[in-house]
């Protein structure tokens, strides 16, 4: 290793080192800032029950018209205001009354002494550095003795096989010099029979996808220890029976001989391998056979051309719809009351189309970034309730809710869509004067949003498939209107939100979907 790339090297462990010390310093400062804001809401819940107590000596009540530094960042949208020195943090939080700020609680405390932290770090990486750099040194000392005795061997092939090894001390890139002339004469000779298969057989063992070598009789000659992984160690071909198309595929290569690629499904190993068979004339008449394994592009293939075609299946409904009433409105033979009537089949069937598109864009949308913000969740769920209105009094359902007043930091429009679909597949398969009942509760700094129906319930395979995209159950839920992505967007945005979502069904007695964030 060159003297430059050391150097880089160690710069680059420097700059990490000190950034796990800053990240150290940070992660501590944020526990210390978090410290302080539970004692103000501690104290605030204090003061609210006892205004008249007098505060410890680092607490300070500011009035509401204090203006500095921190309360212009509070006024600016800041949740608080946080001020640092060697030994002590300060943090000014405000004091909120029918939704108006009613004054600022300063907080100061001790900060969290960080020296013993870096100095663990600092200690660590030391020490590490020592230990790889003694490897390094000990690594490129074997790299020299084996480069010199290797040219002293390589020297040795032209005189013989008994000759001794001996070093050589010459300046010039001695490995490449000799090889070089190796080559030459290695070139004007042709290699042994024996030789070439041996080569062969060492190279393959160097891949790390299965490969087998098998002759014009049927027998495996030889395969590398991929191969052995994935299947066995056997020398008959009878090992693909159960595989019909890839071994009639082997067998037709002995009797037609050509270099040729193609695709096969193993069911029992659940994998999809790219199959190369290569001819070996010089080596009896051998075939070489490469077995890639392409599951996981495949099966995207797969997922890809599925979602395409159920697409453009939902697409083609709406709009054949539409068409089809948009035709018989340029004839003249149609009464008033069909006009109307057709008019509000093709909104109708319009709205569809707009949702599908909607939900699509949804679904397909690649969150790089995820911005969150403290949201009051109780009254996201008010709202889509009140929204749903409508519908609920449409079936006469009967709504039962116990919502806790949470406030919580998550991305707005994805818990909103969460919570909205999941209400709105209730009250679509939850039967005229049936019940449902939405809950949202806090466990263990975790929002939990449950919406239970008495609709017809699922089975144990509709509840394996009720996230796929376009999936339809059958019976009663399948005249129910609709996308087909509502929880499919739901599963995504529980993904992303690094949250999970639970299924619990009874056929005929009701479903139940547990969100935890």
């Amino acid at each position: 290793m060159k003297l430059k790339h050391i150097m880089l090297m160690t710069v680059l462990y420097i700059i990490a080192t000190l950034s796990l010390v800053i990240l150290s310093n940070q992660n501590i400062l944020e526990n210390d800032t978090n410290r302080v804001l539970k004692t103000i809401d501690k104290i605030q819940l204090f003061l609210e029950k006892h205004p008249d107590n007098p505060l410890p000596d680092n607490f300070e009540h500011l009035p509401k018209n204090t203006v500095n530094s921190d309360t212009k960042k509070i006024k600016k949208g800041a949740t608080y205001a946080r001020s640092l020195d060697s030994q002590e943090i300060t943090v000014t939080s405000p004091i909120f009354s029918e939704g108006q700020i009613n004054g600022y609680l300063k907080v100061t405390e001790n900060r969290t002494s960080t020296f013993f932290t870096d100095f663990a770090i600092i200690i660590f990486a030391i020490l590490f550095y020592l230990a790889v750099a003694i490897q390094v040194l000990r690594s490129a000392q074997r790299a020299y003795v084996f480069r010199e005795n290797t040219v002293a061997k390589i020297k040795n092939i032209e005189r013989s096989p008994l000759t001794q090894s001996y070093l050589m001390n010459e300046n010039d890139d001695k490995i490449t010099t000799e090889l070089n002339k190796l080559g030459e004469k290695i070139q004007k000779q042709a290699l042994s029979h024996t030789e070439k298969k041996e080569n062969l057989y060492e190279f393959i063992e160097f891949f790390q996808f299965p490969i087998f070598i098998y002759n014009n009789k049927g027998k495996i000659r030889r395969t590398n220890a991929s191969f052995k992984n994935e299947f066995s160690d056997t020398e008959n071909l009878d090992i693909f029976s159960p595989y019909a198309d890839f071994l009639n595929f082997l067998v037709d290569k002995i009797l037609h001989p050509d270099i040729q690629e193609k695709l096969f499904y193993f069911e029992k190993l659940g994998a999809y391998y790219q199959v190369r068979i290569t001819p070996l004339p010089d080596l009896d008449s051998r075939f070489m056979v490469t077995m890639m394994d392409v599951s996981s592009y495949r099966r995207t293939v797969d997922a890809h051309n599925a979602f395409i075609a159920n697409v453009s299946h939902e697409l083609k409904t709406p709009l054949t719809s539409i068409k089809g009433f948009a035709e018989l409105l340029e004839t003249d033979s149609i009464s008033s009351s069909d006009t109307k009537n057709f008019a509000s089949i093709i909104n109708k069937e319009s709205s569809r189309l707009m949702n599908l598109v909607q939900d699509t864009l949804l679904l397909t949308k690649q969150n790089h970034r995820i911005d969150k913000k403290k949201i009051n969740l109780t009254a996201l769920i008010q709202n889509i309730l009140q929204s749903s209105g409508p519908q609920i009094n449409e079936k006469s359902l009967h709504l039962e809710s116990q919502i806790e007043e949470i406030t919580f930091k998550t991305n707005e429009p994805m818990v909103h869509s969460i919570f909205e679909n999941l209400i709105e597949n209730a009250i679509k398969y939850t039967p005229a004067n049936g019940q449902i009942f939405v809950s949202l509760h806090l466990e263990q700094n975790k929002v939990i949003f449950s919406v239970t129906d008495n609709g017809p319930g699922l089975s144990e395979i509709q509840k394996e498939r009720i996230f796929d995209r376009f999936y339809r159950v059958d019976e009663s839920r399948a005249e129910v209107s609709g996308t087909g992505l509502g929880l499919a967007i739901v599963e995504k945005n529980v993904q992303e939100l690094h949250g999970t979502i639970d299924v619990v069904s009874i056929l005929g007695k009701g479903t139940t979907f547990t969100v935890n964030l």
